[in-house]
């Protein structure tokens, strides 16, 4: 990702998205330190990725301890990596930093607690917006493709899932989309019972590799906004 023209790494537990804000852990805990030998662009490189990580597991492990916290991602940029916790309270998180930067030589650090009920610096700060969130999707269903042998060179059918909100909204979807190959393989009449959507399946002949399944999924999702739908992803087979 790419914040302000400068290179930005972030790292977040997306499942907690559904979950969050948890009511039970009110206060945000940002923990900064400064790396030591970043790269060009402010990142780390081998060794101190290493150290990074086992600098993280002792932040998690004494965190949690001290204050009941649960991580939920960091921030990296410009030299500076920021860990990112939500805590039962405050009362001995000094404490708990301390302890786990312990054994880690040369690592200054800076930290802060402060009450956040709806999870802001989750949502605000580490979240991506809804086109990046959809890409990483994408990059996840790729490299499954890919940890099964398949190349990602040859097309094949891809079904996309999009549901909207009314009836005419699909139909305005549908109209706006003719002409772009796509096939409708179901749509029916009556509205998903759980949430009262009406479901529509396309599918049409591509080839999932990252840069194309992007230019496919977006299209869509930003066709389906347009019209009160939820593009709700894609799905194909392995081809070895």
């Amino acid at each position: 990702m790419d914040v302000n023209k400068k290179p930005v790494s972030i790292i977040l537990d997306l499942g907690l998205a559904n979950r969050a804000p948890l009511k039970e852990r009110p206060f945000a805990i940002i923990v900064r330190t400064t790396l030591k030998n970043p790269d060009y662009n402010g990142l780390p490189v081998d060794p101190e990725i290493q150290m990074l990580d086992k600098l993280e597991d002792s932040l998690v492990n004494y965190l949690d301890k001290s204050s009941g916290a649960v991580y939920v991602g960091r921030f990296t940029q410009r030299g500076l990596r920021e860990f990112y916790f939500y805590a039962l309270d405050t009362v001995n998180y000094l404490a708990g930093v301390a302890a786990a930067f312990e054994g880690f030589n040369g690592y200054k650090w800076l930290t802060i607690a402060k009450e956040d009920k709806l999870w802001r610096n989750y949502f605000d700060v580490l979240y991506p917006p809804p086109a990046e969130l959809e890409r990483i999707q994408n990059r996840r269903v790729v490299d499954q493709l890919r940890s099964k042998g398949d190349q990602l060179k040859e097309s094949r059918k891809i079904d996309h899932f999009i549901f909207f909100k009314t009836k005419v909204g699909r139909e305005e979807f549908l109209r706006a989309l003719k002409e772009n190959g796509f096939k409708i393989e179901e749509m029916p009449d009556e509205p998903e019972p759980s949430d009262r959507s009406y479901k529509l399946r396309l599918s049409r002949i591509d080839r999932p590799d990252y840069v194309n399944i992007d230019k496919v999924t977006l299209y869509l999702w930003e066709l389906a906004k347009k019209y009160n739908g939820r593009y709700d992803g894609w799905e194909t087979y392995v081809v070895k």
